[in-house]
């Protein structure tokens, strides 16, 4: 028989002081937690109005505010905010009264994006002191069919980007997007004058500032143009019986209209039901025959965007950056944006980003310590570049820009084969933009010329002010070799002479600004032609100098 002996552990013995270090400890870390616990659920408490107002959405509330955020946290509500298709694409600053809708889509609520088909025949004055330019029908249609298939798309993106940032389908509301033109093109006018043209007095019209300017220091005022603001009611009026649209949402332009729209589904809603249009007192009013005040309709407005130094935002030399490729590359959108200025980036990461607040501050901290790496505005840049294109396209673009902080000749010069897109998968190639020359264009020809005929300037005069102003930059090799690193030198006071020097392996590489850089191959004029190519200038040098 084997025995088995065992020996009873001891047991570990800690010192008084030990122990009670060790309860501190353990008392402190379950305050932490627990704090932190408190204040994920304060967060997470947080309501949809406070957290709009934080970022910097809310200019005006038409309405009472404490009212419209205790709605937003008792039950779905449902909003919308339009825009007329007066092109064939949203702007940048058309973003900011979308975001709000976007933000407000994830918090569960009910949104409506429209398009003013029917609108846009009509212009809306507002802030206006000139009417808008006529419109060809054809153009109207296009501009209509491109715009709308564009909110469609921008719509898919936010789902996709809101569900990066941590919102999921089962909190998401409801959206819808239509076109105003589906009944107002059907409007009866005796309709609209009995239920809406007897409530609407005529010295409150004119007593809005958007008549009262155009009139006196403007072109007048056309009937259509002073019946927009009714048009605009009536879009709310149908979209708040149809669809549930308490709010509307709009530029700091737009709160006469919406102060305006709110009387008009008032009237309407309060003296319809008598009207034929229904059977049974609407849902929307009390027993007194008066809107109940939790279905009243109320508004907001968004901020007038500036720059930190007073330009209006979304706009580059005077023109508009689009949101359509097409109009404005994604590289360009990248750009514009990674050239706000440190003042501004933080607030446009608020109002153009799903990013947390707490997260754009460490990030600001990050940036603060070497501003040169622009680590906020490549965040900018890039999350805007995802909601509009989509984060493939954002990485793509990102990686095109930092390429081209440091290129070298290999990277610009190569061309590889396309991918099946049929776009290009070399990053520096597809970022920097290309043209060709023939030698006779550039040879002992002045710098100024020759932004001209490589058409980065419009015209020789353009092409001397920009270099007089400092705003071009031509590269040279570091080192020998393709593979080696460029580096740009201002051009000031360089001689045709000198030309020579500057072109590397048939290449010159030219920089606008910070970032736009221009690569130019140089080749025999009979090459040149050969191949049926044309340069500014090079017409006009021909007919100069005839070929032998």
């Amino acid at each position: 028989m084997r025995i088995m002996l065992t020996r009873k552990p001891s047991a570990r013995w800690i010192c008084a002081r030990c122990l009670h270090q060790t309860r501190q400890l353990s008392q402190s870390k379950r305050f932490h937690n627990n704090a932190v616990k408190q204040q994920q659920q304060q967060h997470h408490k947080k309501s949809v109005l406070t957290v709009l107002e934080e970022r910097g959405y809310i200019n005006q509330i038409a309405g009472d505010r404490n009212a419209l955020d205790r709605l937003l946290e008792s039950r779905k509500l449902g909003f919308y905010a339009g825009v007329d298709p007066t092109a064939p694409s949203l702007h940048l600053g058309h973003l900011l009264p979308f975001m709000v809708l976007f933000w407000l889509y994830h918090h569960g609520h009910r949104v409506v994006s429209l398009v003013g088909g029917a609108t846009a025949r009509v212009g809306d004055p507002s802030g206006r002191l000139t009417s808008r330019a006529k419109t060809a029908e054809s153009v109207h249609d296009i501009n209509f069919k491109t715009m709308f298939a564009q909110l469609g798309g921008l719509w898919g993106n936010v789902e996709a980007y809101g569900q990066r940032h941590g919102y999921q389908d089962s909190s998401n509301g409801t959206r819808e997007l239509l076109d105003n033109s589906s009944w107002l093109d059907t409007l009866n006018i005796l309709d609209f004058l009995k239920l809406m043209g007897t409530g609407m007095r005529l010295g409150t019209m004119l007593g809005r500032d958007t008549v009262r300017n155009k009139m006196e220091k403007g072109d007048g005022m056309s009937f259509a143009e002073f019946t927009y603001p009714l048009l605009q009611g009536w879009d709310w009026w149908h979209m708040y019986r149809h669809h549930g649209v308490q709010l509307q949402i709009g530029g700091s332009d737009q709160y006469g209209n919406i102060v305006a729209g709110m009387d008009a589904v008032k009237y309407i809603a309060q003296n319809s039901a008598s009207d034929g249009t229904g059977n049974q007192t609407p849902e929307w009013l009390d027993a007194e025959g008066k809107v109940k005040e939790d279905t009243s309709p109320m508004g907001l407005t968004v901020p007038l965007l500036t720059t930190s130094s007073g330009e209006k935002f979304g706009k580059s030399a005077g023109n508009a950056i689009w949101l359509d490729r097409s109009m404005t590359s994604a590289f360009d959108l990248y750009g514009f944006l990674l050239r706000s200025s440190d003042d501004d980036v933080e607030r446009y990461l608020k109002l153009f980003t799903f990013v947390p607040t707490d997260e754009i501050g460490r990030v600001m901290i990050e940036h603060a310590r070497d501003p040169g790496k622009r680590k906020a505005q490549h965040l900018l840049a890039s999350e805007v570049l995802e909601l509009v294109h989509g984060r493939d396209e954002a990485i793509k673009t990102r990686k095109e820009h930092e390429v081209l902080r440091a290129p070298s000749l290999a990277s610009l010069k190569r061309q590889d084969s396309p991918n099946a897109s049929g776009e290009s998968s070399n990053p520096a190639s597809s970022g920097a933009e290309r043209t060709i020359l023939p030698y006779s264009l550039v040879l002992n020809t002045p710098f100024s010329r020759i932004l001209y005929h490589a058409g980065i300037a419009s015209t020789k005069s353009e092409g001397a002010r920009m270099i007089a102003k400092g705003g071009v930059y031509i590269a040279t090799a570091s080192a020998p070799g393709e593979g080696s690193k460029l580096d740009f030198h201002q051009l000031r006071d360089q001689k045709p002479d000198e030309v020579a020097g500057y072109i590397i392996n048939g290449v010159m590489v030219f920089r606008v600004g910070k970032w736009k850089v221009r690569v130019v191959e140089v080749v025999e004029d009979a090459d040149f032609d050969s191949r049926s190519l044309h340069a500014p200038g090079w017409d006009e040098w021909k007919a100069i100098h005839p070929q032998k």
